[in-house]
C-alpha cells in the first residue's frame, strides 16, 4: 500500500468516526424542549399552609422559622405586596398537620398564587 491509498482509507474513516461521535453526543444531555423544561426550585421561595383550626393560612419565607398568620384571601396580596415575592417564583402549598385540611379553601389559595404568576413546586402534601 502507498501513502496515498493509506490516506484515502483514512479519511472516510475519520469522518465517518467523527460524524458517529457527533450522533452520540447529541443524545447527551437535558432536553430544552417542551412546556415542563424549567427546571423547578428544590425550595420554595414561599410557603403557605393552611391552618384548619383558626380557618388562616401561614405564610413564611425560606429563612423565616415562623410565618405570618394572615387571612387565605389575602394570601396572593401579603406574597407580592409585603414579602416582595416576584411573579414566576416558586411557591409550596400545604396543610398543617393534625388541622381539617378544608381541600376547597387550600385550592381557592393555589388558584389565586397561580393566577397572580406564582408556580406551584408540586409534589404529595398531607391534606391535599
Amino acid at each position: 500500500m502507498t501513502s496515498h491509498d493509506i490516506r484515502a482509507l483514512w479519511r472516510p474513516t475519520a469522518v465517518l468516526t467523527m460524524l458517529m461521535t457527533l450522533l452520540t453526543l447529541m443524545g447527551c444531555g437535558k432536553s430544552t424542549g417542551g412546556a415542563d423544561s424549567t427546571p423547578i426550585a428544590s425550595r420554595p421561595d414561599v410557603t403557605v399552609k393552611y391552618d384548619g383550626k383558626r380557618h388562616k393560612c401561614v405564610v413564611a419565607l425560606p429563612t423565616e422559622t415562623q410565618g405570618s398568620v394572615i387571612a387565605c384571601e389575602d394570601v396572593v396580596s401579603f406574597v407580592k405586596d409585603e414579602l416582595r415575592v416576584p411573579g414566576n417564583s416558586i411557591y409550596d402549598l400545604g396543610a398543617i398537620p393534625e388541622s381539617d385540611p378544608h381541600p376547597a379553601e387550600i385550592a381557592k389559595v393555589r388558584a389565586g398564587l397561580d393566577g397572580a404568576g406564582y408556580r406551584f413546586i408540586g409534589g404529595p402534601h398531607k391534606g391535599l
